[in-house]
């Protein structure tokens, strides 16, 4: 009887530890990312990022340059297509510092709370929520959901979608 109790005492010791080592090791890709960036979008650092993710982040650049070409080819001073401010966190003007928070894990996928203060705009403090995915077995971030009230969209994605969006179908909330 003893044996089977500490049996099962260990099972449970062993299994809390792969979760947690799995928590963990989706805090230390969003660690990573936050600790190193520091905008603008185009330079983040895509190692840390999805395939998708990549993807549409990529296809903005594209559009981005090609539309500060054909601007600059028609010797036209509008102002090129483009994304401008934080597209990694709520806030436009980005964060001063950061702390990870909560980790949920569910098979392939994690979710990771993320405390954000920028104190060059009055010490402002929010929580977002990074999304990420299992890759070839490696946490990889695909998406930031925004927690501030005045975000200008729901979440990265979103944001890259609608930029990538023909502009006859444009959509502006």
């Amino acid at each position: 009887m003893k044996t089977k109790i500490l049996l099962a005492v260990a099972a449970i010791v062993i299994l809390s530890g792969c979760n947690n080592s799995k928590s963990k090791s989706a805090a230390k890709t969003v660690d990573a990312f936050y600790k190193n960036y520091t905008g603008p979008f185009e330079a983040a650092d895509k190692t840390l990022l999805s395939a998708e993710l990549t993807a549409l982040i990529n296809k903005a650049i594209v559009l981005e340059n090609e539309s500060a070409a054909e601007l600059k080819a028609a010797n036209s001073t509008d102002k090129p297509a483009m994304i401008e401010g934080d597209i990694f966190t709520s806030l436009y003007e980005s964060y001063t510092s950061y702390k990870v928070g909560r980790v949920k894990t569910d098979g392939n996928q994690a979710t990771v709370r993320v405390e954000f203060t920028n104190n060059r705009e009055g010490n402002i403090v929010w929580t977002d929520e990074v999304n990420l995915v299992k890759e070839n077995e490696v946490w990889k971030i695909d998406n930031v959901r925004y927690r501030m009230k005045n975000a200008p969209n729901d979440n990265l994605k979103e944001i890259l979608a609608v930029f990538l969006a023909p502009a006859s179908v444009k959509i502006v909330n």
